[in-house]
This record gives structure tokens, sequence and C-alpha cells, in this order.
């Protein structure tokens, strides 16, 4: 993961394509409400699959982008008081690992074309554990290359810590837009 270490790669290249592995992550879900918004509209005067796969694709990236980016923010800025280490470059390095697990996400919705009753569960269980998987390979790997021995601990509580809270409040917000919608 040299490409990591050094940043060959410009930020807003990453945080772009970040963009897009969160709008192909939930592009299903946005996706399904959009189709109930549209078709519960006689007035609305575009088709239906235009309003909703380019919509899907924006709103299934934009907000979980701004939720990350704002999130993460508040976070390097805790965490550097609490574990001392480079959390730019833990941030810079943290896109690519959600930028897998969202790709991986997003690869395995199609699987709810075939089988919609797993959907409202695969959303919520699918999500967490990919995310989490790849959550707990960026703690390790900055471990190793960001965080000073001694400090490990503190990075394993703040850093996790403040994933479990995110976490927790997305499956809250997916269950009840599972039931709502």
């Amino acid at each position: 993961m040299d490409f990591i270490d050094k940043k060959k790669i410009h930020r807003y290249i990453v945080v772009a394509v970040l963009f897009l592995s969160f709008g192909f992550a939930g592009w299903q879900a946005s996706r399904g409400a959009l189709a109930y918004l549209s078709y519960s509209n006689p007035d609305l005067k575009q088709p239906a699959w235009l309003f909703n796969d380019i919509t899907a694709l924006l709103a299934g990236g934009v907000i979980p982008l701004l939720f990350y980016e704002v999130v993460t923010l508040f976070a390097a800025k805790f965490a550097t008081a609490r574990i001392g280490a480079a959390t730019d470059d833990m941030k810079y390095a943290l896109r690519f690992f959600y930028i897998a697990a969202n790709v991986i996400i997003g690869a395995v919705k199609f699987v709810y074309y075939a089988n919609p009753v797993i959907s409202v569960m695969g959303n919520i269980l699918i999500d967490f554990l990919v995310t989490s998987a790849f959550f707990v390979w960026f703690l390790h790997y900055s471990a190793k290359r960001y965080v000073n021995k001694t400090r490990w601990g503190a990075m394993l509580l703040t850093v996790g810590g403040v994933y479990i809270i995110v976490e927790a409040l997305l499956v809250v917000f997916n269950i009840v837009m599972g039931v709502v919608l």
C-alpha cells in the first residue's frame, strides 16, 4: 500500500472516488426511496427512471460523503489531541478503506434484486459487517504506520469509539428508513 503512504493520488481525486463509491453502495436503497416518491407523484413530468437512477446515485453519494467528511473532521481533531498521531495521513488512508468497503457493499446489493426480502436486513448487517472488517484493517494499518506503540490503546479507544457511535447511528437510521419506506 505504498501509494497510500506516499500520497501518490491527489486528495480531491480520492474524495471524488469516495463520492462515487458511496453512490454505488447507496444507490439501491436511494433508488427504492426515490421510486416510491416519483411514482406517488402524478404531477411529475419527467421519466421516473431518469429521476431515480441519476438522483439515486447523487443522493446515495452526497449525503454519506458529507456525513463522512464532517465526522472525520471532528474525529481527527479529537484524535490528534488524544493520540498525537498524524491524523491527516490517517484521514487520507481511511478514504481508501471506505472506497474498498463501498465497492464490495455495492456489489453485494445486486443480490437484493434476486431476493428483495433480504434487502432491509442486508442494508443493516452487510453494510455493518463489511465496513467493520475494513475499519479493523484500517486500525491495524494505522497502528503500524502512524501511531506510536505506546498509544495503540488510546487510538483504538478514540478512533474505534467514534466509529462504533457513528455506525450505531447509521444502523438506527437504516432501520427507521427500512420501516418507513
